[in-house]
């Protein structure tokens, strides 16, 4: 039987990730992205093992574990790196540049199937069918489309007008430096709460260290780019030189105010459109699960819609049920950790940063367990 082909929206980690599962599946696409080549600029991504026996399933883990590095523990030091708690992983975790991860996503993908320069400015949607409008005046009529074009979506933000933005009022800059952690943290990843701050650091490739630094603040800042080494040296001004010289040999810096979309309910699809990743759940990145999520996101959808083949409506009301609840969760925790953190309660932040540090380890690998469960997608 002959198949409508899913149009996609968004060349990202997500929208990248369905068009291998529905190539895999042997399900047809196109797939539109505004940027004129498909890539990602200078920061690293964490993958937990869920995402990564996603991509098993592919065929592309062996080259991602090529190029990437597994990590094996994780500490919990003072800004002084005097250590608070050390914890060895359980599962596979590992990280990579997100460069090399969308080098690998379109590795396998026909040519012919991805369009640059492909700006969505506008959408009809219909009940059968709808109409996409591109930034080149080019319109093309979908009898499915997935719209997996991030946190500010132009199809969710006409679709869906009342899902808003929600900013945590926190700031994060990402580096990436030349360096490499102190060699007892080989391997390690960092996550490290001092003076109202977090610096989180974690091993790279050749010798390099990503690391994110995050302070609260209003949103809507500008960095100079001539400054903004000197100025991240003076914020972190009291924490281990190992550290600050992360900063210092580091090349352009990026900035993010850190945002999700909350966790009221919400509808995923309207007739023929179905969201995926950021531009429906996006999360603050507290526990690293953005990218994580909209991996899982594609699987499962591509999942359903080879079950339910031109069904798309059922194929969507499935695929939200299978998702909503772990994801919303996740979203959930990440802007609670976030929130303690940087809580100005005293009381609140050194009572959970206590928790953290001493919390029985079970707990800990009651989330790994709920993070990377896949269970419920064997139904499919």
């Amino acid at each position: 039987m002959n198949r409508s082909p899913v149009i996609i929206i968004g060349g990202g980690i997500g929208g990248l990730t369905l068009a291998n599962a529905l190539h895999h599946h042997s399900i047809p696409f196109e797939l539109y992205e505004q940027a004129p080549e498909l890539t990602e600029i200078g920061a690293g991504i964490g993958l937990s093992e869920a995402p990564i026996t996603i991509l098993e399933k592919l065929g592309l883990a062996a080259l991602l574990r090529e190029q990437s590095t597994n990590l094996k523990q994780v500490f919990m030091p003072d800004k002084k790196l005097k250590i608070r708690r050390q914890i060895a992983s359980s599962s596979e975790i590992i990280c990579i540049h997100r460069a090399r991860l969308i080098d690998i996503l379109k590795k396998n993908l026909p040519a012919d199937k991805i369009h640059l320069s492909k700006k969505v400015t506008g959408i009809q949607v219909h009940k059968e069918s709808c109409i996409i409008r591109f930034s080149d005046g080019e319109e093309i009529s979908a009898l499915q489309t997935v719209a997996a074009d991030g946190i500010h979506s132009v199809i969710r933000q006409q679709l869906f007008p009342e899902i808003s933005v929600r900013y945590i009022h926190q700031t994060i800059w990402r580096g990436i430096s030349s360096e490499s952690l102190p060699d007892q943290f080989e391997n390690s990843y960092l996550e490290i709460w001092d003076e109202g701050l977090r610096f989180l650091a974690l091993p790279f490739e050749k010798g390099q260290t990503f690391w994110l630094g995050v302070k609260p603040s209003l949103p809507g800042g500008r960095d100079n780019p001539e400054t903004v080494i000197d100025e991240l040296l003076d914020l972190f001004g009291n924490f281990h030189p190992a550290l600050k010289n992360l900063i210092n040999t580091s090349g352009p810096v990026l900035r993010n105010d850190m945002a999700d979309l909350g966790t009221q309910k919400r509808t995923w699809y309207k007739n023929k459109v179905v969201f995926l990743g950021d531009s429906i759940h996006a999360t603050t990145p507290n526990l690293g699960q953005g990218g994580c999520q909209a991996i899982e996101d594609a699987w499962c959808l591509a999942l359903c819609l080879r079950k339910y083949g031109d069904d798309f409506h059922t194929a969507c009301r499935k695929y939200t049920q299978m998702r909503s609840r772990k994801v919303m969760k996740i979203v959930a925790d990440s802007w609670r950790f976030g929130k303690a953190a940087h809580s100005k309660n005293p009381l609140f932040h050194y009572g959970y940063r206590f928790i953290l540090t001493h919390a029985p380890e079970y707990l800990i690998r009651r989330q790994e367990k709920f993070l990377n469960d896949l269970g419920y997608l064997d139904k499919l």
